[in-house]
């Protein structure tokens, strides 16, 4: 399983290393875990995204995926296979004619037997819970059921791991849900190692741990209930908070999570 380590990494889009977007990075995430990554614009956080498979290299540290340094050229393939990314668009990754189609496309380019391209296409749609549509053109497809063709068209892929970059901003909340609760299971029973990206509170509470970003660097670090517990200095840098953790601030109730009070929670469909 795949193990995700950035060591002191910097990243700058121009010549001038001072003008650094991500400034001295360094962060773990171990396989198997769901990590959720939140921060104002500007924060770094897509520019991470990009980092930790390769799409961007480091300026300064290094990026390791199971081992494998993405300033290798020769690991880029390998990385590529175990870390898969899902944009906020998913217009942009259709590239099929049907639903079908489209999530064969990558396992087409592995050069896999056709046998095994169809039980991936199968299981994949199955998982998102889109089988049923399969024949349909994408175009035909809601926002929501979109989002969830992307994460079928990665997960036919088998990777490791799965980074979200704000996949679900364009969703409304029954999307967002429907996303978020596909990514929950592929964690919990599957375990495949989930790296959220969002701007949407609630949905960090489907995970284990939050990174809070602020420009390029890592502001808080912890449990759901250690992050929240923040609440105030969250506020201060103009996010959002669940609404169980608005309210308990509210009333001045210490903020505290446990699974009975996290289901009931993620049941309100409202941020």
């Amino acid at each position: 399983m795949a193990r995700i380590v950035l060591d002191n990494c910097s990243y700058s889009y121009s010549s001038h290393r001072e003008d650094k977007t991500i400034t001295g990075f360094s962060l773990t995430v171990e396989a198997g875990s769901f990590v959720s990554i939140i921060g104002p614009n500007g924060s770094g956080k897509s520019t991470l995204a990009k980092l930790l498979n390769g799409i961007y290299v480091p300026t300064e540290g290094s990026v390791t995926v199971d081992g494998l340094d993405t300033r290798e050229k020769n690991n880029i393939g390998e990385i590529r296979r175990k870390v898969a990314i899902l944009f906020q668009n998913p217009d942009n990754q259709i590239v099929g004619d049907t639903v079908e189609d489209d999530v064969a496309f990558g396992p087409e380019n592995l050069g896999l037997e056709s046998d095994e391209i169809t039980r991936r296409v199968e299981s994949s749609l199955k998982k998102v819970g889109l089988f049923e549509k399969r024949r349909l053109s994408p175009n035909t497809l809601s926002g929501g059921e979109k989002a969830r063709l992307g994460i079928a068209g990665i997960l036919a892929l088998s990777p490791e791991v799965l980074v979200l970059d704000e996949a679900t901003a364009m969703l409304d909340p029954k999307g967002r849900k429907d996303v978020m609760e596909i990514l929950h299971n592929l964690w919990k029973n599957e375990k495949k190692t989930i790296i959220l990206i969002t701007h949407h509170p609630q949905e960090t509470l489907y995970g284990e741990r939050i990174i809070v970003m602020d420009k390029g660097r890592i502001k808080i670090s912890g449990s759901v209930e250690e992050v929240y517990r923040e609440g105030e200095t969250l506020k201060a840098m103009g996010l959002g908070l669940p609404t169980y953790v608005e309210l308990s601030l509210l009333i001045g109730e210490r903020v505290v999570f446990d699974s009975s009070s996290l289901y009931s929670i993620l049941e309100n469909k409202d941020d």
